[in-house]
């Protein structure tokens, strides 16, 4: 990686691969999609999960909802952001559930209290959306730190819970990232180009 004085800041970084992402037209969108969720059905991870936290993706972010169609007899959730700061997401049972309006970043989300409710603890797995990530498994987020509170419980005990894997276009890998000390590493990230396994 450059030295400190060349290398993006993570705003910076945030902001060119959120609008390269965004730059992507509706044909490679949807290519990208089917290459991505094809890869990612055979991987051992999605063939052992039966409860997974999934994404409803937004600002140009590779979408993984055809794996619904893939898996019917999988039990897929979307995250419902927590209405304290400090709180954790929640996971709600998806198709199942009525979407509610859009929450304060526009994304839909389930109607709390008709669906099957599971903490972040209870899944097997997590597809989890990234703005950059690299090789090793460090992941940048979009800042909001959702995530990284909600699977904070995986620093003490990292066989406890989910499997985390990241997911995200080709485009989006970068050499290597700057880790915190909250930062939740990822297992696996795939793309709609390969699979990179972090651990």
């Amino acid at each position: 990686m450059p030295d400190s004085d060349a290398a993006p800041s993570k705003q910076q970084l945030r902001q060119q691969i959120r609008a390269a992402r965004r730059g992507l037209g509706r044909y490679h969108q949807r290519l990208a999609s089917r290459r991505l969720c094809a890869r990612l059905a055979l991987s051992p991870e999605m063939k052992r999960a039966q409860h997974i936290g999934i994404y409803w993706p937004m600002d140009g972010e590779i979408d993984p909802r055809p794996l619904l169609q893939r898996f019917p007899n999988k039990r897929f959730y979307l995250p419902v952001l927590p209405r304290a700061a400090r709180n954790t997401m929640t996971f709600l049972h998806w198709p199942g559930a009525r979407l509610r309006y859009r929450n304060r970043y526009g994304i839909p989300e389930p109607v709390a209290g008709r669906s099957e409710q599971r903490t972040p603890a209870q899944l097997d797995l997590v597809l989890m959306p990234l703005v950059a990530f690299d090789p090793k498994g460090a992941r940048l987020g979009m800042g909001g730190g959702y995530y990284d509170r909600s699977f904070a419980f995986k620093r003490i005990n990292p066989g406890k819970g989910p499997q985390l894997v990241g997911i995200a276009h080709q485009l989006q890998c970068v050499a290597e990232l700057p880790v915190e000390s909250w930062d939740i590493p990822l297992v696996l990230v795939a793309t709609d180009e390969r699979l990179y396994r972090c651990r």
